[in-house]
């Protein structure tokens, strides 16, 4: 280590606190001796402690000057001896051989002395240098120093990250460098890894964003025919827990419901595998059982009306309906003079209905092009038909869940296409290992559900592959996460919230054993669940001027000193404190500015000035018309 100067001694020592009496009360911020330069005493700067060869390095946290004047003392004190100086500092490491170690090893003891170290020396402290075969991950430059601030990359992406911020603080360009440095490494062969990004905003589907060889999902569910649609496996859609996510289902009515409903067709399927054929058998046999059974129910003709609607022409078949609110206890009876089909209240005597005759029942042929969505809704009202038939399901307890598939599934259908399992590896036999999901231009109900979904069916599938060996990763990256992993929202039945969070806490719990890794960047840390915040390893934290947003960080993140918590509110536009498992002490980081603007995630402030400004000389009779035709519109 480098020569330094004394400046102080060590007054106290409480665990790795220590304070420093220092032997001058002057502050110049530099000093030169024997050539080197020298930073002053300040908050956040750094001092070396000696005990014996070594050298313990600590950081400053604060300091205050202390007046020994006393009125009864009739000794006058000198200028320089009235007031004394006092530093508090953590001890953070220690040097070894000439060569700088993070922890405590060595503790300082009362009269060690204290002495300032040189910019040299701060710079093997936080930059040291790397080893040729090394790989080098720098984002940043330390905000206080300048000098460049290499990452422990190795030790970031094998955990869950947390990236905070409020609005215009450059979370966003934080998240972009990371990942962009990440997916552009030369050094880095990332062939093994998968990159799944859900965009709330749309700012990352830019060519260039990210990196060039991407994967782009932008789903819309405002225009038909506008968007991409995400593909999912057939047998994943297929599932009681998806159909349960998609279409909110309750657990103890709804989500046995469907579950049935699975098992049936399943077993159906294996009797006649061709989908179309084995749907339209099914919607005759509904149709028998309604009209010539024993225990007719009025509440069925609503039902088989809809299914008849998605099939050919059902306009034939439909004229013969015409029915009233009849008591219960009712029957349905043709009468043969209008061929009408009439649900009746009256006395008389039932007869078979010769459905053959009466409504052409062979006809019934589905449309072509139907999809898996109508699919769904023809068996679950067919399903319901037959449990209200059969005593089996209360009409009132599934009825809601039917008008959620048909309400629901016009916006699934423009976002989701379901594939069958050769087509779905024909998709992710693509080189590429990043994809963007973009949910811009989706409604607030698919922004909240949709993520939900791709979280869990690819967590599912992810364990499942590295169940006994992990031999792949995979990095679900939300950005604006606060949309989905609030724990405060009145728009949703409690019970649906549980799962969502549930979903989540057990991702970010048992993620990491199988290779599954968060990132999560917010603007709100205080909406986020406590127990998923209190689950991340690796923080960058942006500024946070909310007392809620502070009291979360301090309660959650035990890594942070007393001095970096108290910068959270004052930190510089790109600045962030890196703190976690991965780093030895808290760092002060200002992220580098992705320059090229088309490299950059579409979040920039707008700038007013330019937007506002008033245009001189020649483009001011321009700038009349064009404002002119504003005030037109």
């Amino acid at each position: 280590m480098n020569s330094n100067f004394e400046v102080g001694v060590i007054w106290a020592v409480n665990g790795n606190q220590v304070t420093i009496k220092m032997n001058s009360i002057t502050s110049d911020f530099t000093y030169f001796y024997n050539g080197e330069e020298y930073e002053g005493i300040r908050n956040g700067g750094y001092l070396s402690i000696t005990r014996g060869h070594i050298d313990i390095i600590c950081q400053i946290e604060s300091e205050e000057i202390k007046d020994n004047y006393q009125k009864e003392s009739k000794n006058k004190y000198k200028e320089n001896e009235r007031y004394e100086k006092f530093v508090y500092a953590r001890c953070i490491g220690f040097f070894e051989n000439e060569k700088f170690n993070f922890g405590i090893k060595y503790s300082p003891i009362i009269y060690n002395t204290v002495k300032m170290i040189s910019s040299n020396t701060i710079k093997a402290i936080l930059s040291p240098k790397k080893e040729k075969n090394e790989i080098e991950f720098v984002i940043g430059k330390d905000l206080q120093y300048g000098l460049k601030i290499d990452l422990p990359w190795n030790k970031i992406f094998n955990t869950h990250i947390g990236i905070f911020g409020n609005t215009g603080s450059g979370k966003s360009n934080t998240l972009t460098n990371l990942y962009k440095i990440l997916l552009n490494h030369e050094k880095l062969n990332l062939e093994n890894s998968k990159f799944v990004f859900i965009d709330f905003n749309g700012e990352y589907i830019g060519d260039k964003v990210l990196c060039r060889n991407k994967i782009t999902y932008e789903l819309n569910t405002r225009q038909d025919n506008k968007g991409d649609k995400f593909p999912i496996k057939s047998s994943s859609f297929w599932d009681e827990e998806v159909l349960s996510i998609l279409f909110h289902a309750t657990e103890k009515t709804q989500k046995p419901f469907l579950k049935n409903l699975i098992e049936r067709r399943t077993k159906y399927l294996k009797e006649n595998p061709n989908i179309k054929e084995n749907l339209e058998s099914y919607i005759k046999k509904i149709y028998n059982n309604i009209f010539n059974g024993t225990n007719p129910k009025k509440e069925t003709l609503d039902l088989i009306k809809k299914v008849l609607e998605k099939i050919n022409n059902p306009r034939p078949i439909l004229e013969k309906f015409k029915w009233f609110n009849g008591k219960e206890g009712g029957s349905f009876v043709y009468t043969g003079d209008n061929n009408e089909i009439i649900y009746s209240n009256s006395i008389k005597k039932n007869e078979r209905i010769d459905l053959n005759r009466i409504l052409d029942i062979k006809s019934i042929k589905l449309k072509e092009g139907f999809s898996t969505f109508d699919e769904l809704e023809i068996r679950a009202r067919l399903d319901l038909i037959n449990g209200v038939l059969s005593n089996f399901v209360q009409y009132e307890h599934i009825h809601p869940l039917l008008e959620r598939i048909e309400s629901i599934s016009v916006s699934l259908k423009k976002i989701i296409n379901i594939v069958e399992e050769n087509n779905s590896n024909e998709n992710n036999s693509n080189k590429n290992n990043l994809e963007v999901i973009s949910l811009r231009n989706c409604n607030q109900e698919i922004k909240k559900m949709f993520p939900i979904l791709l979280a869990k069916e690819y967590f599912r599938e992810h364990k499942i592959k590295n169940e006994s060996e992990v031999k792949n990763t995979f990095h679900l990256i939300i950005d604006e996460a606060h949309n989905i992993l609030s724990q405060q929202s009145n728009r949703e039945a409690e019970s649906w919230k549980d799962y969502r969070l549930e979903l989540f806490e057990e991702i970010i719990k048992e993620g990491r054993k199988f290779g599954f890794f968060l990132t999560v960047a917010s603007q709100r840390p205080a909406d986020i669940s406590e127990t998923i915040m209190s689950q991340f390893h690796n923080f960058f934290i942006h500024r946070l001027i909310n007392e809620k947003d502070l009291r979360l960080i301090d309660n959650v993140i035990s890594t942070l000193d007393r001095s970096s918590k108290q910068l959270i509110p004052v930190l510089p536009q790109g600045a962030c404190i890196v703190t976690g498992t991965a780093f030895d002490f808290p760092q002060i980081i200002q992220v580098d500015k992705i320059e090229d603007r088309e490299e950059r995630p579409n979040s920039d402030d707008i700038d007013l000035e330019e937007l506002w400004k008033k245009n001189n000389g020649s483009n001011s009779s321009t700038g009349n018309t064009e404002t002119k035709k504003l005030k037109q519109l």
